[in-house]
């Protein structure tokens, strides 16, 4: 038995969490806003003896092959390309880039109608799947990435979001024509 082969798993632990925080505010709602900024800061709560986290959830999945990695990274990257390519096609502001120019693995995921059995629901979109496909073409430099803050209510941490180097210097291009243009 002790010569069995171990298999590598990806495990999500999905879990909720409670802070109370302690605000001056002239109202409400401005209380309720001041105190979600501190906890998408993620500070401490100043309640002693308040703060808690609970395991909702816990589910492991056999890890992907790399052969199988590296053919959703291929098809992630076809998928950039075309969107990409439609993206500047359609055109838009180059002075107003937008949470368009660049796509979080979730949105792929779903785009691609990658899903997986969800926790307590029918299904969700595989964003694992999606990451690990993006996160293989970014260490080949085959796209870019980067964070930023997010920025819906109710959230906190950063977002990472993925494009390829082509159209960043397709917009990059864009921009220098545009001011070229103006002086």
């Amino acid at each position: 038995m002790g010569d069995e082969m171990k298999k590598e798993y990806e495990v999500e632990v999905v879990y909720r969490q409670r802070a109370i925080y302690r605000v001056e505010a002239a109202d409400r709602e401005t209380a309720e806003r001041l105190a979600t900024e501190r906890w998408q800061e993620g500070r401490s709560g100043e309640a002693p003896g308040y703060d808690w986290s609970q395991v909702e959830a816990v589910r492991a999945e056999e890890a992907a092959t790399a052969e199988r990695v590296d053919q959703d990274a291929e098809l992630v990257l076809r998928y950039l390309r075309e969107r990409e390519r439609l993206l500047l096609r359609l055109g838009g502001d180059p002075f107003s880039p937008s949470s368009n120019d660049a796509i979080s693995a979730d949105r792929v995921a779903a785009d691609l109608g990658w899903s997986r059995a969800a926790l307590g629901a029918a299904s969700e979109a595989d964003a694992p799947r999606a990451t690990r496909a993006l996160e293989a073409l970014c260490q080949q430099h085959r796209v870019v990435c980067f964070q930023r803050e997010r920025v819906r209510a109710g959230e906190r941490g950063e977002i990472r979001l993925y494009c390829t180097p082509e159209y960043l210097e397709a917009l990059s291009s864009s921009v220098d024509a545009l001011i070229e243009q103006v002086i």
